[in-house]
């Protein structure tokens, strides 16, 4: 976001989506772990996704496998790096695998994408294991892969080097003031040209429309007529940009965490900051009747807006030379949401920093941007500002930042200013957000937490509505993603993904 007088372009990954790559049952922060807040926008040109003029790239051969870390086997799948280029030149997606347990009764393989975008697949893939049931992992090959663009195959890089305290203190992420604008767009502006000069032949080709081409070469790399698919957050938007262009394709898909690809980047971006604030309010709640370490008064929206306030005129120290800001304040609430499990490390961080002391908050926004490895938040900016168009004219944001403070004060602002980031990205959209139908394919099962802040239930509910046939299945819960937190959902996906038993469309899941 905004420049820091003397320092480099702050990383910070774009706000559109929120969104997370699998947590297993943790309570960890971020994508994967590690969940990041992300804002898209740019041009308005868009590029189909229909599949009629690519071209068709170099055979498909199948993956040669070698073992590699964690148990699993490894190997990768080459793509095209312009579908729409004859000869283009190919890139290698690195792919990883876990045998199935019973060979004798295999079915064939399971792709999952844990969310993102910008996390690796494949380090997240031990992860999934150990929440997958005995009967998925018995027979069914657990297959996953880094995206084009992402970890090892073929990184985005932005030309950075060095730690998140290398970069220093977090600009203002609402900017209230014409300087403080001035700033946030100012150091977006630069990490802009310093990804495109570093990337610039990669930049393009990253969005979620060429990664579903890419999961159709996998699919048959990997030696399967149709399709075996869990997606979960970003993972869904890829499962169901998959199902419109291939819908013959898909043999079943559990979507979790569902993202409407009919929604504006703008509504999204409001929708989340409703359902971070939201859950926000439950936080209060719980500190409040826990007696937890941050005890702010009858108001605690109002205590927590004024600290952020304070933060804006006066960073507080948080060690090694680092500082905490509103950035930091901002990074840390939203990482700690997620799961309950977070609230008490966010209650000590609060109460630290109304005592002048940043530590916590600094130490939750580095895990929240860092977890995912070194190129995580820029490959996140690559592919969300190719999948989400967001509002060009830079003299919009003070009204959208307004209108969405009104239904969500703490988050609204500075989520809809996190759009800033892709208003000057040098690569237009690639995605044109419109409902999918995936009319020809088998019913898709949609999964969603009916408390969920980073894809809220209202989205699953008009996929399901826009799907020629899918049923949705809803977990009691405010956690994001709720097959690491239910036993009933896992159950379900489970008879699906086996032996393609649909639950009843609206099935309820209370564990």
């Amino acid at each position: 976001m905004g420049a820091v007088p003397g320092g480099r372009p702050w990383r910070a990954a774009t706000v559109v989506v929120v969104v997370v790559l699998g947590s297993a049952c943790g309570a960890a922060t971020g994508t994967s772990g590690a969940h990041r807040a992300r804002h898209p926008s740019v041009p308005t040109t868009t590029s189909s996704t229909t599949t009629t003029t690519t071209t068709p790239g170099p055979p498909v051969t199948g993956v040669r496998w070698a073992p590699c870390q964690d148990g699993l086997q490894c190997g990768s799948v080459a793509v095209p790096l312009d579908y729409f280029t004859a000869d283009s030149p190919t890139v290698e997606i690195a792919v990883a695998r876990h045998p199935a347990e019973d060979p004798a009764a295999r079915v064939g393989s399971l792709v999952i994408n844990p969310g993102g975008p910008g996390g690796s697949g494949i380090d997240d893939l031990p992860s999934e294991l150990s929440v997958l049931t005995p009967g998925l992992l018995q027979r069914f090959d657990i297959v996953s892969f880094d995206p084009r663009g992402v970890a090892r195959s073929s990184p985005v890089t932005c030309g950075e080097s060095g730690s998140a305290a290398d970069q220093g203190l977090i600009p203002d992420p609402a900017p209230t003031t014409a300087a403080g604008q001035h700033t946030l767009l100012a150091n977006d502006q630069d990490y802009a040209q310093q990804c495109e000069k570093a990337s610039s032949g990669l930049l393009p080709f990253v969005g979620t429309v060429d990664v579903a081409r890419d999961l159709d070469r996998i699919r048959a790399a990997l030696g399967d007529a149709q399709l075996t698919y869990i997606g979960h957050s970003y993972g869904t938007l890829l499962g169901l940009t998959y199902a419109q262009m291939f819908p013959t394709h898909v043999r079943s898909m559990v979507l979790d965490g569902v993202i409407d690809p009919a929604e504006s980047t703008q509504q999204m971006v409001t929708d989340q900051a409703v359902g971070f604030e939201n859950i926000l309010n439950q936080f209060f709640g719980w500190c409040r009747s826990s007696g937890c370490a941050w005890q702010e008064g009858p108001d605690p929206l109002h205590s927590l807006l004024s600290l952020n306030t304070k933060l804006v005129s006066a960073p507080i120290p948080a060690g090694s030379g680092r500082q905490a800001g509103p950035g930091e304040l901002l990074t840390a609430v939203l990482s700690a949401l997620y799961t309950q499990s977070g609230w008490p490390r966010l209650a000590t961080a609060l109460a630290q920093a109304e005592n002048g002391n940043g530590a916590q908050l600094v130490s939750m926004t580095d895990a929240y941007n860092t977890e995912n490895g070194p190129n995580a938040v820029d490959a996140d900016n690559a592919v969300s500002c190719l999948d989400h168009p967001a509002p060009r004219d830079l003299t919009d944001y003070p009204q959208l930042a307004s209108g969405a403070g009104a239904q969500a004060p703490f988050f609204g602002p500075a989520l809809m200013w996190g759009l800033l980031q892709c208003s000057v990205w040098a690569t237009p959209p690639t995605r044109t957000p419109a409902p999918v139908t995936a009319q020809g394919a088998p019913p898709i099962l949609l999964v969603s937490s009916s408390g969920d802040p980073a894809t809220p239930h209202q989205w699953a509910e008009s996929v399901e509505s826009e799907l020629a046939h899918a049923a949705l299945v809803t977990w009691q819960g405010s956690s994001h993603v709720a097959y690491y937190y239910s036993a009933c959902v896992r159950s379900i996906d489970q008879a699906y993904l086996l032996d393609g038993t649909l639950p009843a469309n609206g099935t309820m899941c209370s564990d």
